[in-house]
């Protein structure tokens, strides 16, 4: 007995061992790449470069040169988020499967298709000298990380069995590119509006189109709009190709799934206070995108003699995108602008290696055969069709079944594809210099430098919001816009003609500016202004946030740091407000069809005042409702797949909708499935009816007061490893429940078809007073991108409670900041 008590005690004992020996060495290989202090190396630089790390982990690089101080920034990012960085550049090049396998073979060829490797070395050899010094600073950085650290990389490579390649100057454009590509609502919108109209004709697809609410405010100007913006320039009807429109569709579908582009609210808020002329005025930036780890956005430091600036950098980009020097604070959001439209390309029915261009006349098809690596099986070659437009874009879906891309030949399929083919024009394609941008916005001194330095800007299109020492603050568009003629931007239009092509491209500073020193700037992704020209879209959010923005700033005299920290966790909904008032009449006509329960919840709404709190009973009610509301209008007539495609630009729905409240008899109302005819009091009450079981469901219980809007609505920041259920708890953070909706101040969306599963925030929160000397600033997650690091998640509790990490604007770190790492010049 005692024999094998001891022997049983020598197995478990044996088995600890070796467990914790496991452990120790996965620890190990799992954090072998976390950044040490007093690391010192010999690098290419001019001088001696130190990069300071703060408690959060955020670097403070001290350089001579500008190029030095990206050199180092370089380094940082690749310290912390190398696998972020390849993976968006990884994407962007169309080399996915070469690591992760077949299953994203057809996202390699729909982004080779689009080309943004080959517009970022167009991009590049188009830049200017100081951005080429940059880039090329910055990639030497990434690499000489690289060539250290060879062997203690972050464990997401050895996950997936590949090294890194040597980062280029063509990376980061790639970067900046895939931003842009992420940004444009077009490629998605114009798609579901050509799929609509093959299935119900244009002029019913026209129906689902925003039109804008009389009243508005925008952007620029300081009157607000007074009537609808017209939903196209061109009435012209033209026949919708199903085949290729539907072929096109299902691809994006897998491009937004390996993007994990699980959202489409890529807005943001940004808003100026000028205290009076001569005393510093204050900015506050939020951009709202698509959520996860790690973060989108990496707070650093940069100092040199003639620069000195802090702020939000991207990973895989020199410089801040968002931030402050020593005279200017700047932040972006989403202009919002329909820059992309698609074409039909007429193929020659008897040869199909020939189409007619934009002047008709007949002209063979170019091609480009390119070779897709796929992990663990053989390469596939694709072929690549390109006309004086484009890459034709609809080609790429006929990969999608994997007999024609390994075992069988590549034939056509049988469809209108034979007699058309889709092709594109988008902003992006456009040769610019974003860099140049950054890097004059740094040393800008004044309004008259950030007005310089926006002209070298074209991709993606922003509103830049900036604030002055000298007290002037507002908001200047920069990028370009498509010069529209018969283009129509929502359908697809004929490549044959050259009258609907485009016809160049203007500076967004066209639309005007807004600048001013008595009173405010706000850019929360409104309509951009009452100007006819040049086009900008209709793919604009509601007009919530901003007003919201205005309403509390008219409330300050003496505005301050906390007051703006308190804004962006502001959640209450003018939409909501203005949604429910209009309809609690017809509601309240319902009332003989109510039970007890749904009699004590509108009674709850009658009272309800728009603030979506985590723990508010009404808005619980109030999201589920609306959510009921626009599938039970458009779902019928589109069917659920087209739905989803439609409804996955958040603003399109949630616009379309609040319009067709004031047109109570629209057609869109009636429910096809039914043989009478349905109007707005039908579809309101049985919505209100099926949100009101929605809830309870959730909340299993028949106490109203007791709802809870957080039980609902929650968010978890995914890492992608994160999706393997042995991965989860070490590679996410959440869920935890969550505040506020879309058109709320502080922001957060989720697809209506999966409602309340949030996957878009404020991918960082940032504040500059220029009458202090902190910038203010959180990102939901950390610095580091590796999750076993101790600042992998160390702002999210911050950034969930409205809290801020100080970043000094001194050039010099204060003490308690630690030395990591210092460089001195190879000999």
């Amino acid at each position: 007995m005692r024999s094998w008590f001891h022997s049983t005690i020598g197995i478990v004992v044996t088995i600890f061992l070796v467990l914790t020996v496991f452990a120790y060495f996965a620890l190990r290989m799992a954090t072998r790449s976390h950044p040490q202090p007093g690391e010192h190396a010999t690098a290419k630089v001019r001088d001696t470069v130190e990069i300071f790390r703060n408690a959060f982990g955020i670097p403070h690089i001290v350089a001579a040169t500008l190029d030095d101080a990206v050199f180092a920034q370089g380094y940082a990012h690749a310290q912390d988020r190398l696998w972020q960085m390849d993976l968006y550049r990884r994407i962007g090049r169309g080399r996915v499967a070469e690591v992760t396998g077949p299953e994203a073979v057809s996202v390699d060829v729909f982004m080779r298709t689009l080309g943004i490797a080959d517009i970022a070395r167009r991009q590049l050899a188009a830049i200017s000298a100081p951005s080429r010094a940059a880039l090329e600073a910055y990639a030497r950085g990434v690499n000489a990380y690289l060539d250290e650290n060879a062997e203690n990389l972050a464990f997401e490579f050895d996950a997936l069995g590949y090294t890194p390649d040597h980062w280029s100057a063509e990376d980061c454009l790639i970067v900046g590119r895939m931003i842009a590509f992420e940004l444009s609502l077009g490629f998605w919108s114009d798609i579901a509006y050509a799929q609509i109209a093959a299935q119900r004709t244009q002029p019913v697809a026209r129906m689902y189109i925003p039109t804008g609410r009389a009243g508005e405010p925008t952007v620029l100007d300081t009157a607000r709009t007074t009537t609808p913006v017209s939903g196209s320039p061109s009435d012209r009807f033209l026949q919708t190709p199903a085949a290729a429109v539907n072929g096109v569709a299902s691809l994006l579908r897998r491009v937004r799934s390996t993007l994990d582009l699980q959202g489409s609210g890529i807005g943001s808020n940004a808003w100026a206070v000028s205290r009076g002329s001569g005393k510093g005025a204050l900015l506050a930036n939020d951009p709202h995108m698509s959520v996860g780890m790690p973060p989108k956005f990496y707070q650093v430091h940069l100092s040199t003699p003639t620069m000195n600036v802090v702020g939000l950098s991207v990973p895989g980009l020199p410089m801040v995108v968002c931030g402050r020097n020593d005279s200017v604070a700047w932040g972006v959001t989403n202009v919002m602008q329909d820059d992309v439209d698609y074409f039909i390309e007429r193929v020659d029915e008897r040869n199909s290696n020939y189409y007619f261009d934009a002047q008709g006349q007949r002209t063979k098809f170019r091609y480009r055969r390119d070779t897709i690596r796929i992990n663990g099986q053989p390469d596939s070659l694709v072929d690549i069709r390109y006309t004086a437009r484009s890459a034709v874009i609809s080609d790429a879906h006929l990969l999608l079944d994997p007999s024609t891309l390994f075992d069988m030949p590549r034939e056509r399929a049988s469809s209108l594809l034979t007699k058309s083919c889709l092709t594109f024009r988008w902003t992006a394609t456009t040769r610019s210099d974003e860099v140049r941008t950054l890097i004059r916005l740094a040393h800008a001194r004044g309004v008259g430098d950030v007005q310089r330095a926006v002209t070298t800007w074209q991709a993606p299109a922003f509103n830049l919001t900036f604030a002055t020492t000298q007290g002037l603050v507002g908001t200047i568009p920069m990028g370009i816009a498509p010069v529209r003629s018969l283009t129509d931007p929502h359908f697809l239009n004929p490549g044959w003609d050259a009258r609907y092509d485009w016809q160049g491209t203007v500076p967004l500073t066209q639309a005007g500016s807004y600048i001013t020193t008595n009173g405010h700037a706000v850019a929360a992704n409104q309509t951009l202004s009452v100007r006819p020209s040049p086009y900008i879209g209709t793919l604009y959010e509601p007009s919530s946030r901003a007003e919201r923005i205005h309403e509390l700033l008219s409330m300050y005299d003496d505005y301050r740091v906390r007051d703006a920290q308190l804004m962006q966790q502001d959640v209450l909904s003018p939409y909501a407000r203005s949604f429910l008032a209009r309809l609690l009449p017809i509601l309240r006509k319902g009332a003989p069809r109510y039970g007890a329960l749904e009699k004590q919840v509108l009674a709850l709404l009658a009272k309800w005042d728009g603030t979506c709190s985590t723990i508010e009973p009404s808005a619980a009610v109030y999201a589920a409702f609306q959510q009921r509301m626009i599938v039970n209008t458009f779902e019928d007539e589109l069917g659920q797949q087209l739905f989803m495609d439609w409804a996955f630009v958040g603003n399109i729905p949630v616009r379309r909708i609040s319009e067709l409240i004031d047109d109570p008899t629209h057609i869109l109302f009636d429910d096809r499935r039914t043989p009478q005819r349905e109007q707005l009091s039908w579809i309101a009450i049985r919505s209100f009816i099926e949100a009101v079981q929605m809830v309870r469901e959730a909340m299993n219980n028949d106490q109203p007061t007791q709802w809870r809007y957080g039980t609902l609505h929650t968010i978890t920041f995914g890492h992608r490893f994160g999706r393997n259920p042995l991965m989860r708890y070490v590679m996410n953070q959440g869920p935890f429940e969550m505040a506020g909706m879309g058109t709320t101040i502080n922001n957060s969306e989720w697809p209506v078809y999966k409602p309340f599963d949030t996957r878009v925030a404020a991918a960082m929160r940032m504040i500059c007073d220029l009458q202090d000397s902190v910038v203010y600033s959180v990102v939901p997650g950390g610095a580091s991108g590796q999750p076993l690091d101790r600042h992998y998640a160390d702002q999210v509790q911050l950034w969930m409670k409205g809290g801020y990490v100080r970043m000094p604007v001194q050039r010099r770190p204060p003490a308690d900041w630690v030395r990591y790492t210092t460089f001195t010049p190879a000999s």
